[in-house]
């Protein structure tokens, strides 16, 4: 709305304070709420701290572990959005530790349901793609790479840009041999790394916008 108000004036002379803070208001909404499903843009909507601290701690945990259980569903935005709403303190252990806790849960499943029969005739495996299975099992088990290696390529599949996390934990659980142990520790190192940067960068526009608002007062 605020950019369509400032459009209409384009041909008009607009004082440089009035199209700042038009600016503002339609960068400081977008940050607290970005492009998500009805549902999570509710959610967040509704999260009070003041009013219910537990209940919103709570609630953003679940919110964040449910959002990067899904494949392709890009994780930064709901961390920025939450560094904005709760500020760096409480989003950034709430991130980190409901990411992992995704990861963890998407890895498990995949594993246990790699491991049956039924999948295999699910996806109707030929007994060749079976071979392939077990051969890059063989590869990515810890007897056979050591855990030192296994850790380091999964610290920097966590890390890489082109590997997305949510669809990456199930594809790490279904296909590969990696202990559940190095896997957990690397998702945990990257999960610290990537949204210390998300919620920094929340939490801080949150506290320029802040500012910004003091100013013109």
């Amino acid at each position: 709305a605020n950019i369509d108000l400032l459009a209409s004036h384009s041909g008009s002379n607009l004082d440089f304070s009035t199209t700042l803070l038009l600016a503002h208001d339609n960068v400081a909404t977008n940050l607290s709420s970005p492009s998500f499903p009805p549902f999570f843009n509710d959610l967040l909507a509704n999260l009070d701290l003041s009013q219910h601290p537990i209940t919103t701690i709570l609630a953003s945990y679940c919110l964040v572990t449910a959002a990067d259980m899904v494949p392709f569903v890009p994780c930064q935005p709901l961390a920025i959005a939450l560094g904005a709403k709760l500020g760096f303190a409480l989003a950034f252990p709430i991130t980190a530790i409901g990411q992992t806790t995704a990861g963890i849960l998407a890895f498990s499943a995949a594993r246990k349901a790699s491991d049956t029969d039924l999948a295999r005739e699910a996806f109707e495996l030929n007994p060749e793609a079976v071979q392939k299975l077990e051969e890059l099992r063989t590869l990515t088990s810890a007897e056979e790479q050591g855990d030192g290696k296994i850790l380091l390529a999964l610290i920097g599949l966590r890390l890489a840009p082109f590997f997305p996390f949510s669809a990456g934990n199930y594809l790490l659980g279904g296909t590969t041999a990696v202990p559940l142990r190095l896997y957990v520790l690397a998702t945990l190192m990257g999960c610290i790394a990537s949204n210390f940067l998300s919620v920094t960068i929340g939490a801080g526009g949150a506290m320029i916008f802040s500012t910004s608002d003091n100013l013109f007062l």
